[in-house]
């Protein structure tokens, strides 16, 4: 647009051109991009054919309209705000926001602002309208394309893997039941194993969908770290040297002990890989604090004070083109058969369900470093939970199992009693509360499935609790961290046992629950 010098040399160069009110209002009809005129005293002066298409208001209408009739009052606060800031600096503003149309509906629209001076007048500002609806819709299309495409990734990566374990299951036992082969010792092992590969596969995957179930307390994170030295040092090797370094005075984390342990003993193994000559392994946990710039705008990170883990080796290091791919699943750079390529997604799951944020750092040839993010606690410290050592899981309790899955049931009522448990057993919350009510003085112990028919596990507690407060409960569940994360969270001390288990698994969390 033309300033005033600019507009009289124009003028007097063709006067006739630019005398022309025609000509001048038959040129910007035909502009496609639509736009508005606003005067200093915010009347609507002039606009195009374009803004009467996106609106969908007539000329008639806009003759005697007012610009705040295009935007919410919220919205139309804003831009008067701007108006003024422009006519007053004289500098170009762009904005995204929403435009309202006749028909009372929003579109999403990228706004202009520009302050244009003529003889004899005063400033006014143009408005330059972009629809941004085209724009958002393919955006959105290759979001869902980028997402559909990432989910047949992951969908052929679970395949793959849970394809190989129920060949492995299936044959060895179609084998033994039709006595071509002896359930011998070997054949059960590769069995187990196998069970054993799909559980920790659901378990990653659980974790990198961020839909585990957590045992939050408040704890240390550096006291996590240094009570996982011995068992890093063993699984690194000799000649990797290992160095664990903390800040004093640190805050405490809210954070599952397990969870973390599982984030820092996959980064550790990772490490290991890189370093296959040996090398540096350092841990670390500090405090820092970022601001508005040290977070580059990313929504994953906000400003405040944070309790930072540090993993850091000097190993081969992450090729840059390969950097941005380290956390999804299925994407390894190890040998087959060395890695499932889910170890990086699980620990990036788990660090963003505890509400904090990975940073990656490396260099080819020099190692590589996983930051982590974690928020502060707010609380006093809890103790670590130390895994009891017992030489024999026999207990003489007596237990109410409620479980209505048949086969687990029958598999748990098998065990225990062998184990020198008295065992009830309840397939819903209906029959549950039934059995309670009728042997309560002389149930210890209640094994409650999260998910049961018939009252839910959560009203089964509460039922049994008021009836009995001294019954010691142990949860289990498959998959329902809602029920878990939400509704137990008030009670720091409840155990919980995830599905699937071992029997030496259940032995262990049973004598825990009774001390």
């Amino acid at each position: 647009m033309l300033n005033a010098t600019q507009y009289a040399a124009q003028r007097q160069h063709n006067p006739q051109l630019t005398d022309s009110q025609a000509f001048l209002r038959h040129l910007l009809e035909e502009l496609d991009h639509p736009f508005l005129v606003v005067g200093n005293d915010e009347k609507l002066l002039l606009w195009n054919r374009a803004f009467e298409q996106l609106t969908c208001f007539p000329a008639t209408e806009l003759a005697e309209a007012h610009p705040a009739d295009f935007f919410q009052a919220d919205i139309w606060e804003r831009e008067k705000r701007i108006i003024r800031e422009v006519l007053q600096k004289g500098e170009s503003r762009v904005t995204i926001t929403r435009c309202k149309i006749k028909a009372g509906e929003e579109v999403p629209v990228e706004l202009k602002h520009t302050a244009l001076s003529y003889p004899q007048g005063e400033p006014i500002v143009l408005i330059q309208f972009k629809n941004l609806t085209d724009k958002q819709r393919l955006e959105a299309e290759l979001q869902q394309s980028q997402k559909m495409e990432a989910i047949g990734k992951l969908a052929g990566g679970i395949a793959h893997d849970f394809n190989n374990v129920l060949t492995t299951i299936l044959g060895l036992t179609e084998a033994m039941m039709n006595g071509r082969t002896p359930p011998n010792a070997e054949s059960l092992r590769e069995i187990h194993h196998a069970g054993k590969h799909a559980a920790d596969l659901t378990h990653s995957l659980l974790a990198f969908s961020r839909r585990q179930i957590l045992q939050m307390k408040i704890i240390r994170l550096e006291d996590v770290v240094e009570n996982m030295a011995r068992m890093v040092g063993r699984v690194i090797g000799e000649d990797i040297r290992l160095e664990i370094l903390h800040e004093p005075s640190l805050p405490p984390v809210r954070a599952d002990q397990s969870q973390i342990e599982q984030v820092v003993l996959n980064l550790c193994l990772n490490a290991r890989d890189a370093m296959p000559a040996g090398g540096n392994l350092r841990l670390a946990v500090r405090s820092e604090i970022l601001n508005e710039s040290d977070c580059n705008g990313k929504e994953t990170e906000r400003p405040g004070r944070y309790v930072v883990l540090s993993v850091q080796d000097t190993g081969e290091g992450i090729a840059p083109e390969i950097l941005p791919h380290v956390f999804e699943p299925f994407f390894t750079r190890k040998a087959v058969g060395k890695g499932t390529g889910l170890g990086l997604s699980m620990v990036y799951g788990i660090v963003q369900q505890h509400e904090g944020f990975i940073r990656v750092s490396s260099e080819v040839g020099r190692g590589t470093e996983f930051a982590i993010f974690f928020p502060p606690g707010i609380g006093e410290p809890q103790p670590l939970r130390i895994p009891s050592v017992s030489s024999s899981p026999e207990g003489s309790a007596t237990i109410l199992v409620v479980e209505d899955d048949k086969s687990v049931r029958r598999l748990v009522l098998e065990a225990l009693p062998r184990l020198g448990y008295r065992v009830f057993t309840a397939a819903d919350g209906e029959e549950a509360l039934k059995v309670f009510q009728r042997w309560a003085d002389q149930i210890d112990l209640i094994l409650l499935d999260a998910i049961i028919p018939k009252k839910g596990s959560r009203e089964v507690y509460e039922a049994i609790k008021e009836r009995k407060p001294t019954v010691k409960f142990l949860f289990t569940s498959g998959y329902n961290e809602i029920f878990i994360n939400q509704k137990f969270e008030m009670d720091p001390t409840f155990l919980f046992l995830r599905k699937p288990f071992t029997m030496l698994e259940l032995a262990s969390m049973i004598r825990t629950a009774l001390d």
